[in-house]
């Protein structure tokens, strides 16, 4: 009895010994379920304990279906306890996203992964998805995406069209079209991509009127749009100097500037602008579509220029019958007068007609040349006009008054005989009208 008892406590004694030798290997992974690997022999999935490995370096690999592998290395020791954590990242998968037309839009759950063709290598393998492929003018698309391991995955899509072509012209060119109000180029121009239904195009141009057009678009339907545009009325302002001239428009009178007219179409217009004395100023301008033409025409002075001096100073100056002026004096001791300048008389002959009371009306007959000046000299001949009539004992004087004087009066009696009469002998004076 007393010999089995010390086997058994022998035996218990080994036992507890070999068990303080022992290594402690415990092995958990985020998630959880992967496969451990020991030096190349699999012992299990976590989480998991082990109390078999020998002492030493060991190498330990977490694998799991479409997560990467994880490599650990571990020295053990006896008497020692491990713990080992990995965490496993999922599996990439590499997608190949290739679509007829191209430029499609990739979105995932609202968001943009790109446009195709698109490489796209952010999605994890294990998982399934569903892509929305989209451009405007075709249907939208949703592709299932399912991968298998790290395999690359190549997706070819066709989208089905849910749009018409539009091609427009214009005349004349380089308008600017817009389709349901998105701006689409100039013309000629072919929209592609329009939604099928009613479709606005519009077209727009300086110098010409906005155009509209309503269209009926088929899915896949290709149409041809001409549109003739029409120039916008364009302005003129036309002015002159001196002002009053009249005015032509491709000679039609158009009245005395300043001439204003509207409504205009585009195109060439000759100008023509007379007036009396002045060079006929003539223009061709060209008024562009809406356009608005600003002209100034400055006229020559063609007329010409009479300079009259008389003796006496002081004559009244008759041009064709009406009165210029009157000559004047440059002084008193200086017989002739100073020079009076008739402008703006026309070409060719004219009467020019000198008066100036006491003296003999005097005319001639200048001819004027345009930008000349014509001189004109005249001396009057005195004439005797009795203008008073003097009573005296010894009968009637009758003469032209000189001077009226405290001494007397003095009187022309002949022509350039004067003689004065005092007053004590002054029975009567009368004025001859």
């Amino acid at each position: 009895m007393r010999g089995i008892i010390l086997s058994v406590a022998l035996a218990a004694l080994a036992a507890f010994a070999e068990e303080s030798r022992a290594i402690r290997c415990d092995f958990t992974s985020q998630p959880e379920g992967a496969t451990v690997v020991v030096d190349g022999m699999t012992r299990g999935v976590t989480p998991l304990t082990l109390y078999d490995l020998a002492p030493g370096r060991r190498h330990v690999r977490f694998e799991m279906a479409n997560y990467d592998s994880v490599d650990e290395f571990m020295f053990l020791r006896e008497g020692g306890a491990v713990s080992k954590n990995a965490v496993l990242r999922p599996l990439k998968g590499l997608l190949l996203l290739v679509t007829e037309p191209e430029g499609c839009d990739i979105s995932l759950d609202g968001m943009s992964l790109g446009r195709t063709p698109r490489l796209i290598a952010s999605l994890n393998a294990k998982d399934t998805y569903r892509l929305l492929l989209q451009k405007p003018g075709y249907q939208p698309r949703t592709v299932e995406v399912a991968f298998s391991g790290s395999a690359p995955l190549v997706k070819k899509e066709a989208l089905v069209i849910d749009s018409g072509v539009i091609e427009v012209t214009s005349e004349p060119a380089g308008a600017e079209v817009t389709v349901n109000g998105q701006p689409r180029g100039r013309t000629p121009v072919k929209v592609e991509g329009v939604p099928k239904g009613r479709a606005t195009v519009s077209l727009r141009k300086t110098g010409f009127g906005d155009e509209a057009r309503e269209l009926s678009i088929v899915a896949g339907e290709s149409q041809t749009l001409f549109v003739k545009l029409n120039g916008l009325p364009g302005t003129m302002s036309l002015t002159s100097v001196p002002d009053g001239a009249r005015f032509y428009v491709n000679d039609r009178p158009e009245g005395k500037g300043p001439v204003s007219l509207t409504g205009l179409n585009p195109g060439s217009y000759t100008i023509r602008v007379e007036k009396e004395g002045y060079a006929t100023a003539t223009k061709t301008v060209t008024l562009g579509n809406g356009g608005a033409v600003v002209e100034e025409f400055r006229l020559d002075n063609v007329m010409g220029r009479i300079e009259v001096r008389t003796i006496p100073s002081g004559v009244d100056v008759l041009l064709d019958g009406s009165r210029v002026g009157t000559t004047k004096s440059k002084g008193d001791d200086v017989e002739a007068s100073d020079v009076l300048a008739i402008e703006n008389v026309r070409e060719g002959e004219h009467v020019l007609v000198l008066r100036c009371e006491g003296y003999a009306d005097a005319t001639k007959h200048p001819v004027v040349e345009n930008r000349k000046t014509q001189s004109v000299n005249v001396r009057l001949k005195r004439v005797f006009t009795p203008n008073v009539e003097i009573t005296t004992d010894s009968g009637v004087h009758r003469g032209v008054l000189i001077s009226n004087t405290a001494s007397g009066v003095e009187v022309e009696v002949s022509l350039g005989i004067n003689r004065t009469f005092p007053h004590s002998e002054i029975r009567k004076l009368n004025f001859i009208k």
